[in-house]
């Protein structure tokens, strides 16, 4: 009778702490030179209502360039600029969440020595998560790919595309799960660079409308998407930069807290305006 009781309360133990959580879902997806020569991290996550608005404060990595928080649809899409600041030596993203639905794109650097690349992601949240996922894209242009998880699962999206899963189940909240990553890239390409080249019909590689996500998974649409975001948010810097020093004369550019492209706000830590993509 004792030991049915013992198992009663642990089970309604756990039912509660379970109900604690106010993410339905929170998911990382890490894609190291996928378009650029660097790191994107993606983060996924969804919101109980009740628990709106919630203060978010999240670790991104120390090298950390830019973060852009996006709300709203595929369709209609609204991306802003989000600030993080360092503390004792780690970067961390501060920022109240009135959405159910958000992603979080974070933009860093890899570890580079030759062809030899290597990276980390410290997954660190102030609340708790009843179920998080960490997941890595192997770069098509990667050899010997290495992943600090060896109780991972594997998967392939339809473009042959390696992915690398671990489920974070009952994370705590203000703990670290820290997870590492290397491996040789001789060519030193890009993953974007190699689909672009190998695919038969480049119109495969736009981005699908009105594609549902799929939970625990990682569906084609989800890099296709980062990849249309990408193309809009960083990809126009430089077609803009490119633009602008064919077509008129070189101008000095004085740093400071606003674009002397546009004129709009900016934070000192980018290398381009969030507005024009103009270089600062």
């Amino acid at each position: 009778m004792k030991r049915y009781l013992l198992q009663l309360i642990f089970s309604s133990f756990f039912a509660i702490s379970a109900q604690n959580s106010p993410f339905k879902s929170f998911d990382v997806v890490i894609y190291p030179e996928y378009y650029f020569s660097g790191v994107m991290a993606e983060v996924e996550a969804e919101v109980f209502e009740a628990s709106l608005p919630l203060k978010l404060k999240f670790q991104v990595p120390s090298n950390t360039d830019s973060v852009f928080y996006v709300s709203g649809n595929s369709d209609t899409p609204e991306v802003e600029e989000a600030n993080f600041s360092k503390e004792d030596g780690a970067a961390f993203l501060y920022k109240e969440i009135t959405d159910k639905k958000f992603r979080i794109f974070v933009f860093y650097g890899l570890n580079k020595d030759g062809t030899r690349r290597s990276g980390d992601f410290n997954f660190q949240v102030n609340h708790s998560i009843d179920d998080a996922h960490i997941v890595v894209q192997e770069p098509l242009v990667a050899n010997n790919f290495y992943f600090s998880e060896s109780n991972h699962e594997e998967f392939k999206d339809q473009h042959g595309i390696n992915f690398k899963r671990i489920h974070v189940n009952n994370y705590v909240s203000n703990s670290v799960k820290s997870i590492t990553f290397n491996y040789d890239n001789p060519t030193q390409d890009i993953s974007i660079s190699s689909l672009q080249k190998n695919a038969p019909n480049p119109q495969n590689l736009s981005v699908p409308q009105n594609t549902s996500p799929i939970r625990h998974k990682l569906p084609l649409w989800q890099p296709l998407v980062a990849l249309g975001f990408v193309s809009v948010v960083v990809g126009g810097m430089f077609y803009r930069q490119m633009n602008s020093e064919t077509d008129k004369p070189e101008q000095p550019r004085v740093k400071g807290k606003f674009c002397t492209e546009c004129g709009s706000k900016i934070n000192p830590k980018n290398k381009f305006c969030p507005n024009c993509g103009e270089k600062i």
